[in-house]
């Protein structure tokens, strides 16, 4: 007994002990932690000679002049390095040498918001500039500047002034500009490749452009500008990257008679217009200095020229001359001056006026027409299919191959051995044909018919067939596997069935009804009765023979609650018997 008893007793000394451990790590984590964070915070705060501060890097600037203009900005003496923490403090740089040729090292320029570059250098990369995130305004006036080199300037979330004049870009530069959705002043005077505004009407805050001197015709697009208030486009160069015209003799106005020839004004692509729709008319001036002309490259005198609203006439063309022009070309100011068009409302300023048109013309013979003939093999005309006629320029390029004229005839296929050698030409002062063969489809036939059976009738496959010939016309027998359908003639209903041979088919339906009895009605009046007499004889039946499946329901024996009570009270009395002499036991 006493084993026991110090055994019990040691136990709760170890629980107690354990309890205690536990206790003391839980009070001390707090005070290890603390004095973890206090030792990193004297290691961090240790002095220089125990860990080394960063030293401030010197800046690598490789063109010399850059730097130099860098320094002076900064105020820094001549030929001093500059630091990272220099280039920090740059804010504004003003770049005036054409001996620059690089922009190296002004990525470091973080706080840099304003640049001028007004002078022609030899900068080809801007990229540093893409690094840039202050910049506000900037000013990149060089012809090295191009489209394709013009930076990224995205990250200059800021940016509300860019200018871009006389430079080397042109219309695809826009869509880069389009990104910059701060802008609000845009300069891209002096630019004659750029020849729309329309990529730009998707800034939300520009409220000024100029784009004097450039290329553009079209400003009713201004129309969608959302905030634009202020439209500086004078003296607009237009026609320049326009590809030549190409007119037929024949539709050129020439009077032999008189000599003359009429050339209207209605005949030139691609003039200005204004917002409104408005078009500006040309000068009406012959003098050289405001209407150019010439035949062939050669200018005409402006006494050869008489100018109207409607156009200009020339003078002195004999049939000799007139039968060599191959090429002319206009070129003309725009009488527009100010006042003489409507301006949009809601703008303080707004400006198309003067400004050039240009435009060439090549000068062609007219060519015969090109006929493409549809046959079949047999070299005869296939019924229900039209010819076509392609005209055109002598000289002028044809093709007859595209999907237009080389066409898909139903029940045909063109013969790839026999396409016209003059398929793909030019139009010359002869008519020309072209011909394509067809080839008439080979297909196979095939034709079967409906049909009606009664039930308990005999079906197979081959009633319905009516015949089937091969590609070639033959006639065939009915086989097995023209059809895999089946006709269930023990049940009413309506049974299609298809029937293929080498990729023909059709569809009948075999229609199976229910047999019509001979004597019908009497049959009907008879039939419920006997059904009655059979359903009270089955009634009676089963209520004479019992079911085996109901069991039959005994009340309990005497005395049968009584042996359960004593089964039950002496399982009980030994199971407790047992818990008590285990009891004793311990």
């Amino acid at each position: 007994m006493t084993y026991y008893n110090e055994k019990i007793k040691n136990k709760k000394k170890l629980f107690r002990i354990g309890q205690a451990s536990l206790m003391l790590l839980c009070i001390s984590l707090p005070f290890l932690s603390m004095t973890s964070q206090v030792q990193a915070e004297e290691q961090s705060n240790q002095s220089p000679n125990t860990l080394a501060a960063p030293a401030d890097n010197i800046i690598s600037i490789p063109d010399s002049f850059l730097k130099q203009a860098i320094v002076s900005a900064l105020g820094l003496a001549a030929g001093s390095d500059v630091t990272q923490s220099d280039m920090a403090r740059l804010t504004s740089l003003t770049l005036n040498s054409a001996q620059i040729s690089s922009f190296e090292g002004l990525e470091y320029g973080v706080n840099l918001s304003y640049i001028y570059m007004n002078v022609n250098n030899n900068v080809t990369d801007f990229s540093p500039l893409s690094q840039l995130s202050s910049l506000t305004m900037v000013y990149l006036q060089t012809s090295s500047l191009t489209s394709s080199n013009f930076p990224d300037l995205s990250k200059s979330t800021r940016l509300t002034n860019l200018s871009l004049a006389r430079t080397s870009i042109d219309d695809n530069v826009l869509p880069k500009l389009a990104k910059l959705t701060s802008l609000t002043v845009l300069n891209l005077d002096s630019n004659m490749n750029i020849t729309t505004i329309a990529p730009l009407k998707t800034l939300p805050n520009l409220k000024s452009l100029n784009v004097q001197f450039c290329g553009i015709t079209d400003f009713t697009v201004i129309n969608q500008f959302p905030v634009l208030n202020n439209l500086a486009a004078f003296g607009q160069n237009t026609g320049r990257n326009d590809l030549p015209t190409t007119i037929g003799r024949s539709s050129l106005d020439y009077n032999s008679d008189n000599q003359t020839l009429f050339l209207p004004f209605l005949m030139m692509p691609n003039r200005m217009i204004n917002f409104d729709g408005y078009i500006p008319p040309f000068t009406t001036s012959n003098t050289a200095s405001n209407t150019y002309l010439d035949f062939n490259g050669v200018q005409l005198p402006a006494d050869r020229l008489q100018i109207d609203e409607q156009g200009i006439t020339v003078l002195g063309v004999t049939e000799d001359e007139f039968k060599n022009i191959t090429s002319f070309e206009y070129n003309a100011r725009i009488n527009n001056p100010a006042g003489t068009y409507a301006t949009p409302d809601g703008y303080t300023f707004y400006a198309i006026s003067s400004g050039t048109y240009l435009h060439q013309f090549k000068v062609a013979e007219d060519g015969q027409p090109v006929t493409v003939h549809y046959q079949d093999e047999n070299g005869e005309k296939i019924s229900g299919v039209a010819d076509k006629t392609i005209s055109g320029y002598a000289g002028e390029a044809y093709d007859t191959t595209t999907s237009e004229y080389k066409i898909e005839i139903p029940g045909y296929h063109i013969d790839e051995n026999r396409i016209p050698d003059n398929a793909v030409g030019a139009f010359t002062a002869q008519a020309q044909t072209v011909t394509y063969t067809y080839i008439k489809d080979k297909k196979a036939t095939i034709a079967a018919h409906d049909s009606t059976l009664y039930v308990g009738d005999s079906w197979k496959p081959a009633d319905n067939f009516d015949g089937a010939t091969d590609e070639d016309g033959n006639a065939v027998i009915f086989e097995q596997n023209m059809t895999d359908d089946k006709v269930d003639t023990s049940k009413s209903g309506i049974y299609p069935v298809n029937y293929s041979y080498h990729g023909a088919t059709t569809t009948i339906n075999v229609t199976v009804l229910e047999k019509t009895p001979e004597n019908s009605e009497s049959t009907d009046n008879q039939k419920p009765k006997e059904k009655d007499d059979e359903n009270r004889t089955s009634s009676s039946k089963n209520k004479e023979k019992p079911n085996p499946n109901i069991k039959k329901k005994t009340l309990p024996r005497t005395g049968e609650n009584s042996e359960n009570m004593l089964f039950i009270t002496g399982v009980t009395f030994i199971f407790g018997s047992l818990i008590y002499l285990k009891i004793r036991k311990d």
